[in-house]
């Protein structure tokens, strides 16, 4: 997930380590740099498969992976399936090969492939996975990289595409010059790059950790669409790196730590030791909206509570129900003020076990909008976490009507932006929107309601045209907060779980309140 499309005849690039991920001791990992050197090879481990070469899919290789591993998770099986399919099937012979180098840290090596994939029974145990390599540079400094690039052969996997920023270009030229020539025009690291570099050079015990919301800050958003969640898993899989608990589930305020996937069996570096409820990075995203999407913070009582108890938190903290869950996770259902009543009509002093209700509950992956009708049936449904075995999420009613109501209300003041600005740009003639709108468009312009929200900006930048509306705001903050609210636009065109952010919100209501003074008329 995540390499660059390969075009014809142009080779691609990518880290295979050779000793820091190995075999779980110093000696054999030594060794397996060494050999790789001296006799022209790309080694990896998994010592429990055996000859992977005939996999002709995916599927079946990770169910070759998950057999020879049946303790791993999911998500560790799906990273290492997708590192063997990569070494086996998706370098190709004249693509470049870089290795960090265990012997000393401050070097690498560069080589070209030269040979097809190749599994040797009679090599010891951990050498047997091989492709045969032309190594051009084997000490070549690590300092040499800029910091870009350095920064992606910082990568926790054993083997992962080098695809950003043009690397294979520059890793040719490495190996040939021993200078990196960068990218023209481009920053040579992104803040991303900088806080992918930290994470993976933490310890499992003390992992970055920052919210989900300066997560996505990182890459130039606020929002998770779906190119977005695509674009950070990627990056996040090619360092060997994952999230918990995952960063597509939950309010953007939740807290994350960028945590690391086993690197393959026996690794020398740590991963982290809890693998549950992290997210999968090799796996793609649903486009279908599920439960899980929504934030869902529980709030739960035990069994053994006074039914007084929980009345008062009810009270005190505006919950129109409660979860009835022991310390041990175990699930009675559910307390509302509606079965408290019936509890009380039953009995003159109920106890909270008369005032329990049967409740639903679904998984966290279930697609949202088959549950909206159940959600407004009974008032709430419960959510179970995503290895099944707890509840650990609720969805109100208000819940819904508040999250749809982030949604639905940008776009009902953003169509009052756009009313209003047609209706001004009917005062033109049909020549001057014409001249709004790019040549290829002409054509298709014959009244003001032809025009697309970004022609309004080129029909208003024009003195003469904005002298003749006769409005009495400034020109050039207008046209600012026009396009902020295009590209605002643009962006909420892509559905996400998330709202949309302050700063969206703050430029499509500065805006309408300029064309609103502008033309006061409802």
């Amino acid at each position: 997930m995540g390499e660059k499309l390969r075009r014809e005849n142009e080779p691609l690039a990518w880290l295979i380590r050779g000793g820091r991920d190995g075999e779980g001791n110093e000696e054999l990992e030594d060794r397996k740099e060494d050999k790789a050197l001296a006799e022209g090879l790309a080694v990896i481990g998994w010592r429990e498969l055996g000859d992977i070469g005939h996999y002709v899919h995916r599927d079946d290789l990770k169910e070759e992976v998950q057999r020879a591993y049946p303790k791993s998770s999911p998500g560790v099986i799906a990273n290492w399936a997708g590192q063997l399919w990569r070494f086996s099937k998706e370098i190709q012979e004249g693509d470049l090969v870089v290795m960090p180098r265990k012997r000393d840290p401050k070097k690498v090596a560069i080589g070209r492939v030269i040979g097809p994939y190749e599994y040797r029974p009679d090599e010891a145990s951990g050498f047997r996975q091989v492709r045969r390599v032309d190594w051009i540079r084997t000490d070549l400094p690590r300092d040499v990289f800029k910091s870009d690039l350095r920064a992606s052969t910082t990568s926790l996997l054993t083997v992962c595409g080098l695809s950003r920023n043009d690397a294979a270009r520059r890793i040719a030229y490495l190996a040939e010059h021993g200078v990196d020539p960068g990218v023209e025009g481009q920053e040579e690291i992104t803040t991303a790059a900088e806080l992918l570099e930290d994470a993976v050079s933490r310890s499992p015990q003390d992992p970055r950790k920052l919210t989900i919301r300066s997560l996505l800050e990182h890459w130039g958003t606020s929002r998770r669409t779906g190119a977005v969640i695509e674009t950070i898993k990627s990056d996040l899989a090619a360092q060997g790196l994952t999230t918990q608990p995952p960063f597509t589930e939950g309010s953007v305020d939740t807290e994350i730590a960028l945590v690391r996937i086993v690197a393959e069996p026996d690794a020398v570096v740590d991963a982290a030791e809890d693998t549950e409820d992290t997210a999968d990075v090799d796996k793609l995203e649903p486009v279908t909206l599920r439960i899980g999407s929504l934030p869902a913070q529980l709030v739960s009582v035990p069994r053994s509570a006074e039914l007084r108890y929980v009345k008062t938190r009810m009270l005190t903290e505006n919950f129109s129900q409660l979860a009835v869950i022991d310390e041990d996770g175990t699930f009675h259902g559910a307390v509302s003020w509606e079965s408290i009543g019936h509890a009380h009509v039953a009995s003159a002093d109920p106890a909270l076990k008369e005032a329990l209700t049967s409740a639903v509950v679904v998984d966290h992956d279930a697609p949202l909008l088959d549950q909206i009708e159940t959600i407004y049936d009974k008032g709430y449904i419960f959510v179970r976490s995503a290895d099944r075995s707890k509840v650990t999420g609720i969805i109100t009613a208000a819940d819904l009507t508040r999250q749809f109501g982030y949604h639905a209300r940008p776009f009902i003041l953003i169509e009052e932006a756009e009313n209003r600005l047609r209706r001004a740009a009917e005062a033109f003639s049909v020549d001057d929107l014409k001249q709004a709108v790019p040549p290829h468009q002409k054509s298709k312009v014959h009244q003001a309601t032809d025009l697309t929200f970004g022609n309004y900006f080129h029909l208003l930048k024009d003195q003469e045209r904005w002298e003749r509306l006769g409005w009495n705001v400034d020109q050039q903050i207008l046209l600012d907060y026009l396009e902020r609210v295009r590209q605002a636009r643009n962006d909420l065109m892509h559905f996400s779980a998330d709202p949309p952010s302050p700063k969206q919100y703050a430029a499509i209501n500065g805006l309408l309140s300029l064309l609103r003074a502008a033309d006061p008329q409802p």
